[in-house]
């Protein structure tokens, strides 16, 4: 071990054999890396201080999120590779999903977050082009001007979509 106030052959640490002791009084191991339980006390509060601040910014924040899955289903059959979108009348961001072979779906939210923001949604269910040939052709009151409204409560959330087409 060697002390800070002496000059170290680590050129990561600067040092001129004067100012390090000013800095620290600390240990040193042979890998350059300070050990922090020998130091002084202003340098103990500062890392104390630093971790304090990191572990209060990994909270979590933003709105209260619960899981939503379900079905949709087109004249009683399912749809897949169908894009639905609950977007929170509150203007917070949408939660999305794609519906599998079966219709089914789940809801992603922000940062890969399982679920949607609690609260009224409205909610637009459309495929998107290129992705599946000759899609069936869903009305535009289910995407584009859609009038589905659905609210997301605490807890898990089951919602699914019996859609009816125009010719119906």
């Amino acid at each position: 071990m060697m002390d800070c106030r002496r000059t170290t052959t680590n050129p990561n640490l600067k040092s001129d054999g004067k100012n390090m002791g000013r800095i620290a009084n600390c240990t040193i191991t042979p890998r350059g890396v300070p050990q922090i339980a020998n130091c002084k006390l202003p340098v103990r509060q500062f890392c104390f201080v630093m971790l304090f601040l990191i572990a209060a910014g990994c909270g979590k924040s933003g709105p209260e999120v619960a899981p939503v899955k379900g079905r949709v289903t087109l004249d009683g059959r399912p749809l897949s590779t169908v894009d639905i979108v609950f977007q929170p009348e509150n203007g917070k961001p949408p939660a999305t999903s794609r519906t599998d072979e079966e219709g089914n779906y789940e809801l992603l939210y922000n940062r890969g977050q399982n679920g949607a923001p609690v609260g009224q949604h409205t909610v637009r269910i459309a495929f998107t082009s290129g992705v599946v040939k000759n899609p069936p052709s869903i009305p535009a009151k289910y995407n584009t001007a859609s009038e589905l409204k659905r609210e997301v409560k605490s807890g898990s959330n089951e919602i699914d979509f019996d859609l009816k087409s125009d010719a119906k």
